[in-house]
């Protein structure tokens, strides 16, 4: 049995730590693993293992699109490097210059309303940047904050006023 793998040799395979292939277990991402008892602990065959590989890497940094009107690398680089600066009111470096401009100008003021839709401050924007671009926000997706204390609120019933009404008797009439 050579091709089953324990929870230890599953995350040196995937280069992973043991708690994240537990984590993958409990989600049920490895459907053919067995657990036969405590002692032998989990079985995870190595074909449940090269499917997690294909999914990370499908799901991925991918290229982002380039719009044909980017061609002009210099001009775009100085439009991405005033639009950074309108929305972060800071310099970019030249490694976000460059991301930026490959991206293109257009997914760069995409991303940048993003980061002003964004509910909370951005404290890093270039890591808030980084990410929009990895995992392909759009301002559709944009977060929303949720207050928790409203929840807590509403859970604790309220005390009502106590109403005073007027009491008539009508049959004395």
């Amino acid at each position: 049995m050579d091709d089953l793998l324990t929870v230890k040799h599953a995350a040196e395979y995937l280069k992973k730590s043991e708690e994240t292939i537990r984590r993958y277990l409990r989600k049920g991402d490895f459907p053919n693993a067995k657990k036969e008892s405590d002692t032998q602990g989990w079985q995870i065959p190595i074909e449940d293992l090269k499917t997690i590989i294909a999914k990370q890497t499908s799901t991925s940094f991918q290229s982002p699109k380039v719009y044909p009107q980017d061609t002009n690398q210099e001009k775009v680089s100085e439009m991405v490097a005033l639009a950074y600066k309108a929305v972060t009111l800071t310099d970019p470096t030249e490694k976000m210059i460059g991301l930026l401009s490959y991206v293109g100008i257009h997914r760069t003021l995409e991303i940048l309303l993003i980061m002003q839709l964004s509910p909370t401050k951005v404290k890093n924007p270039p890591a808030f940047i980084k990410k929009a671009i990895s995992k392909g926000w759009t301002t559709d997706t944009v977060p929303i904050k949720r207050n928790k204390n409203v929840a807590r609120i509403q859970s604790v019933p309220q005390a009502q006023p106590r109403r005073e009404i007027p009491f008539y008797n009508w049959l004395e009439d």
